[in-house]
């Protein structure tokens, strides 16, 4: 193909057994349009060259960087770079993360589009991309380390501490733990679909990168304009106190979750606190963080072109943990996660627990969940010391957890039995003592994997978004219970709860367009954050790519038939895998439990599940018997080549 824009033209392909390393052209134009870039051409190259039948952390697995023609432009918050694997805690399913940062830009800067990782090395390798030099390197010095010292040391090593960045596993990657992220740039990272725990599985311990090019733009005028556009949009309605139903760019903009979690989260009950048994704690949980951010030193860290700059470094300045410093991403899922699910008090604590996550390299949604369920046990009497190896996990210790998660990493004691991930938990704790079911009731997942950890169960479009996501539990479509899309034509948010059939499956077209737009986006190489909830985002994204690449009559109905055609790819790789319908309403019984406080109390979505997911598999134009995508659905969105991948 011609590139005439967006594009570098090229990705590299990794043999890690073979040590060997290659550069190849992207797939035809008609491909490219297709599937655009990040989370949709990532897909693609999966379904495409992995045996349906592989283990996520077999040899041949791949693992697969992947960034959208608009990484490293111009366009608003360019940053994004897209992580495709085999989900390594749900069997059937993709895993798909996203990080941020500059280590995208970098790498389009570079002169590349993606990378295609296979095999394993016999030893800790990591890979460093110098513009046209690529390399392979022994990393069996860096093997042990945390994120944030692996990051340092090679930035030493190579050399230049200014221009280049990392993305690399800790810890918990290297002991292939359910969660196990890969952090970048100290402030960001891709954890969901553990990718990890794929990467440690290799022996790849990073990959370094330092760009010098630029991106060749078709008419870079026309993307500046455009972008411009994009921008002016960013902040509207930010005056005044932050509510819940304003788009995030504004509640996140300069480090905002430091000022507006109570207000975005914590008034609207959706703080997961105490394993989501207690959201009055989890309100005071917010409004203690937000209070103690305020005496804070705070400095908003952003990504590439990023005008929002959510991520932040905290500095602690009072107690005992003066002089602190915790680089933490932008939202409020890491804390909760790591801190409020097991009810830590302490503001400080919130910050060395949720720093001390990110330093192993572990993604506090999925394995918080797991810490969840066992400190909930713990203080309700199911599990006791003699169970916990001695830790005291009464709500709170925020050390005991520290240590959980070392034993976790090698393996020792009850470590052990956290470190096989959520769906065998309940048997690993509870066969000897008769417990099983009583377990499995205090976890907090969907199909097996951690859920976005906040309690959703008081904005049910956004609780059966979670559930019918395409990759596991994540936010792809949350509808508009919880926020105005007037990006795809939602102007008003709508009750967070139904009272009967029809309001429940009136939820179900909204969440099934903004999955579509969400996807899209990920496929562009741009953050969600600048641009769900935002007004006209599909169309100024969209004039953004045109401008970049040349296709001039790319508009908003083709990005959407883009998401629609990547929510499907998601379905085709369920359908090599084998997914059943069962696994639909494979959910813990703690998200169907009717919350005891707020505007949802007594109410549970459980009772309109069913009929929600054949509304969905309807609309979808999948088989509402099989929840896979029908042939004609396949063909109607040019997936034709795919049609044998059905059961």
């Amino acid at each position: 193909m011609t590139i005439r824009g967006g594009y570098a033209g090229q990705v590299l392909r990794i043999d890690l057994s073979q040590k060997t390393i290659g550069k190849e052209p992207l797939p035809e134009e008609d491909v490219l349009r297709r599937y655009v870039g990040g989370t949709g051409l990532g897909l693609y190259y999966l379904l495409k060259e992995a045996a349906p039948d592989v283990d996520p952390t077999d040899s041949e697995a791949p693992l697969i960087f992947m960034l959208g023609p608009l990484t490293g432009t111009p366009a608003v918050n360019s940053s994004d770079w897209t992580i495709v694997c085999y989900n390594f805690c749900i069997p059937y399913a993709a895993g798909v993360g996203h990080g941020h940062g500059y280590w995208g830009a970098y790498l389009k800067h570079a002169g590349y589009d993606g990378i295609l990782i296979k095999g394993k090395s016999r030893r800790p390798l990591y890979l460093w991309i110098d513009d046209y030099k690529v390399e392979l390197r022994d990393a069996r010095h860096l093997w042990g380390l945390d994120t944030r010292e692996t990051e340092r040391r090679i930035k030493l090593e190579l050399g230049d501490e200014e221009g280049i960045s990392v993305a690399c596993i800790g810890p918990a990657g290297e002991a292939v733990l359910p969660g196990a992220s890969v952090k970048a740039d100290r402030n960001h990272g891709a954890g969901k679909g553990s990718p990890g725990a794929i990467m440690g599985s290799k022996n790849l311990k990073a990959i370094a990168v330092r760009g010098t090019g630029t991106v060749p733009l078709y008419n870079a005028q026309g993307v500046v304009e455009a972008a411009a556009e994009w921008q002016r949009n960013l902040f509207l309605g930010s005056s005044g106190t932050f509510t819940y139903d304003q788009p995030a760019s504004v509640g996140l903009q300069n480090a905002g979750i430091t000022r507006n979690y109570y207000d975005r989260l914590g008034k609207a009950l959706r703080v997961a606190g105490k394993n989501m048994t207690d959201p009055l704690w989890g309100a005071e949980f917010s409004r203690r963080y937000v209070e103690a951010c305020s005496r804070w030193h705070v400095t908003p860290k952003p990504s590439y072109n990023c005008y929002i700059s959510c991520a932040y470094d905290v500095e602690i300045t009072d107690g005992p943990f003066a002089g602190f410093v915790g680089s933490l991403c932008g939202g409020a899922e890491n804390m909760e996660g790591a801190a409020a699910a097991i009810g830590v008090d302490d503001p400080s604590a919130v910050v060395l627990l949720t720093d001390f996550y990110d330093a192993m390299g572990l993604e506090s949604g999925t394995f918080g969940s797991i810490m969840g369920a066992v400190y909930q046990a713990y203080n309700e009497g199911i599990l006791t010391l003699e169970d916990t190896d001695g830790l005291d996990l009464t709500w709170g210790n925020w050390k005991a957890a520290m240590e959980l998660v070392e034993k976790a990493i090698h393996r020792e004691g009850i470590g052990a039995k956290l470190a096989g991930g959520a769906k065998a938990l309940p048997a690993a704790l509870g066969t000897e003592k008769g417990v099983i079911e009583e377990m499995r009731n205090r976890l907090l997942d969907v199909k097996g994997a951690g859920v976005v950890m906040h309690d959703h169960r008081q904005f049910w479009s956004v609780l059966f978004g979670d559930m019918v996501a395409g990759t596991g539990p994540c936010m792809q479509g949350d509808g508009t219970d919880m926020m105005k899309h007037p990006e795809v034509g939602y102007s008003e948010t709508t009750p967070g709860v139904a009272h009967n059939v029809g309001q429940a499956l009136s939820k179900v077209e909204a969440v099934r367009i903004t999955q579509f737009a969400k996807l899209w986006w990920d496929c562009l190489g741009v953050c969600m954050f600048a641009a769900r909830g935002v007004k006209d985002s599909v169309d100024t994204a969209s004039k953004c790519l045109a401008q970049s690449v040349g296709w001039q009559d790319f508009g908003p109905q083709e990005a959407l038939e883009v998401g629609e055609r990547v929510t499907t790819l998601m379905r085709l790789v369920y359908a090599r895998r084998g997914f059943s319908k069962a696994d639909e309403f494979d959910v813990s019984p703690k998200h169907l439990e009717p919350p005891t406080v707020g505007p949802a109390k007594g109410l549970s979505i459980a009772p309109y599940l069913p009929a929600m997911v054949d509304e969905y598999y309807r609309q979808m134009g999948w088989n509402v018997e099989t929840g896979l995508p029908t042939a004609d659905t396949l063909q109607r969105l040019g997936l034709k080549e795919f049609v044998d991948d059905r059961p």
